[in-house]
């Protein structure tokens, strides 16, 4: 699956990684699934679960994972016509259950948003894609109470299709794609990067500022999520490609986009990126990067040739 939602957690002494909804091989409306699945690391083996909720399959939706749930938010559905609407829906898998619950929905509806677990407490979405554009909001939810929260909306540009993640207290994100209408193409890569500090007396509050951009160009639909390897403490930023494109792979400008295999890692401690391993296989359209034991993950996307796949790919940050 490309675009696909990812999730990892230990539930019951088992490493588990989630796969939810996404696009299929024929990379059309048609293509979108509502299919989801779960590997179990140590045994290395993929088992189908219960059908996503809904009548229609999403892409660009994202997800968290705390205790022995799954959290999915939003993502978008696509007419046979070509129209997008983004979905303001919260599906919660229990994975003791097997069944989906509904939260509280997303107060502004967002898909290729970045999404992030904040000390187990709350899970923050920032910025992404609303049905007709781009928005600044950040929005908290907090699972034990199935409540939102607005917290300090990004002061940059608001983007869809940017990568981040949450280390510690702080907030970081790059990438993606803004609007430049009535420029032609209507979406350009973003070349920002920045850095929000969430206060932990009032998480609504989040002190932002810009930080210097990867040494890399801008990404789109990087993998991207927490790290802890080494003596790096931060975010790590995984393939991705130069060309924004719409969900069949082919940019906005009208040419292929292909995924690029360098990788970056931001240290939140010393305000500094280093390098990160280079993938042998390079992918592109990811919802997230997830840890499960010493090893980081991406599942699916596309390869090469915007060709969706199968492959879940390993990468040791140390």
């Amino acid at each position: 699956m490309a675009n696909n939602a990812v999730a990892a957690a230990t539930i019951d002494g088992r490493e588990l990684v989630f796969s939810f909804l996404g696009l299929g091989p024929g990379r059309d409306y048609r293509a979108m699934t509502r299919r989801a699945f779960v590997l179990d690391v140590e045994a290395g083996r993929w088992t189908p679960l219960p059908d996503m909720p809904g009548e229609v399959g999403r892409l660009a939706a994202t997800a968290q994972a705390l205790g022995d749930r799954v959290y999915v938010f939003g993502g978008y559905a696509v007419a046979a016509d070509g129209t997008e609407t983004t979905s303001p829906a919260v599906d919660i898998y229990d994975a003791h259950t097997r069944r989906y619950t509904s939260g509280a929905p997303i107060p502004v509806p967002v898909d290729d948003t970045v999404s992030g677990l904040w000390r187990n407490r709350l899970i923050y979405l920032v910025s992404g894609w609303s049905t007709s554009d781009n928005v600044a909001a950040v929005q908290a939810y907090d699972p034990s109470s199935n409540r939102w929260m607005h917290a300090t909306p990004i002061p940059g540009t608001p983007v869809f299709g940017h990568a981040g993640g949450i280390a510690g207290d702080t907030i970081v994100y790059c990438g993606g794609a803004k609007v430049q209408a009535p420029q032609v193409p209507k979406y350009a890569p973003a070349d920002e990067c920045w850095r929000g500090d969430i206060d932990p007396s009032d998480p609504s509050h989040i002190a932002w500022r810009t930080i210097a951009h990867h040494p890399g160009a801008p990404r789109y639909r990087a993998a991207a999520g927490t790290v802890d390897a080494g003596d790096v403490v931060g975010v790590m930023f995984v393939g991705g490609t130069t060309n924004p494109y719409n969900y069949n792979g082919v940019g906005y400008d009208g040419r292929p986009s292909e995924p690029e295999a360098s990788s970056w890692m931001y240290d939140v401690r010393r305000d500094a990126w280093r390098a990160g391993p280079v993938a042998t296989a390079p992918t592109m359209d990811h919802r997230g990067l997830v840890r499960s034991g010493s090893t980081w993950w991406t599942v699916g996307g596309f390869t090469g040739g915007q060709a969706v796949s199968a492959q879940v790919t390993r990468f040791m940050p140390g």
